[in-house]
């Protein structure tokens, strides 16, 4: 579903700016320490509770100890690393997307426009939403003039420019653990191998494509790629496309400036 400019589910995801700061501070194995921390300390409480109702006041020192100081340490632990790994963050995007700075705050920037289509999303995974709803999509991703930004409750992200994206084709035929699974493929230049996104509903998938066509022209969005008498298949010969789809442009752009520098000349 894409969620306009107005919209209550998109005002309030970006009314605190800083999303790439937001999207990096999801989940991830140092929150997972935090949330490990605090449910030993419930579980100490609840014990303690127990225990102080039916007189054991020796049980209410052994379970505190034996799992509520775990819990606290567990809890500091995981804020102090957490609180290391966001004074990194943009350390974090530059590698993952070979931006530097500058260019991080122009997608900043772009994120919070109103020509930004933004994606929400409600997986149906073996008849789970995963916690999300209507009211409370999952972002799918988010367009914006120059960038496509998929972001992830596990503190990754998906960033490319849009000039950069090679194809965006929805599959049922996706490699999986017992079988195959469906959602979308999608590629860049600078991608060894095509991403994919299994949670994203079909009707979904079909409006990224459609947006990312809009925004960049000459994606393709077909599951074979045929070059001379070669075809490829983006299920199992993606690395290959991006390789092949890079060159095709590089010729095209060197062919450009050849043509200004004779218009010009």
């Amino acid at each position: 579903m894409i969620l306009p400019a107005g919209d209550p589910r998109r005002e309030k995801y970006l009314k605190k700016g800083n999303v790439l700061w937001r999207v990096r501070n999801q989940g991830g194995g140092f929150n997972g320490l935090t949330g490990v921390g605090i449910a030993l300390l419930v579980l100490a409480a609840v014990v303690s509770a127990l225990m102080a109702a039916v007189g054991l006041s020796r049980g209410i020192l052994v379970f505190g100890v034996l799992f509520g100081v775990p819990g606290a340490l567990l809890i500091l632990l995981g804020v102090i690393l957490q609180s290391r790994k966001m004074k990194r963050y943009l350390d974090y995007y530059q590698k993952e997307t070979g931006f530097d700075v500058e260019e991080l705050k122009k997608l900043e920037q772009e994120l919070l426009e109103p020509d930004m289509v933004m994606i929400g999303n409600v997986p149906d995974v073996n008849g789970s939403n995963l916690g999300f709803s209507e009211k409370k999509p999952q972002i799918a991703c988010m367009i914006t003039k120059h960038y496509f930004f998929m972001p992830t409750t596990r503190g990754v992200s998906y960033i490319r420019r849009l000039s950069e994206m090679v194809l965006a084709v929805y599959s049922q035929e996706i490699p999986g653990m017992g079988g195959y699974r469906s959602g979308l493929v999608f590629l860049s230049e600078k991608d060894d191998t095509a991403r994919t996104d299994s949670l994203s509903t079909r009707d979904v998938c079909e409006e990224m494509i459609r947006e990312l066509c809009e925004r960049s022209p000459g994606l393709i969005t077909e599951r074979y790629v045929t070059d001379g008498e070669r075809t490829y298949d983006m299920i199992t010969e993606s690395g290959e496309i991006a390789k092949l789809i890079h060159k095709r442009r590089e010729k095209a752009r060197e062919n450009l400036n050849s043509v200004e520098y004779f218009e010009k000349r």
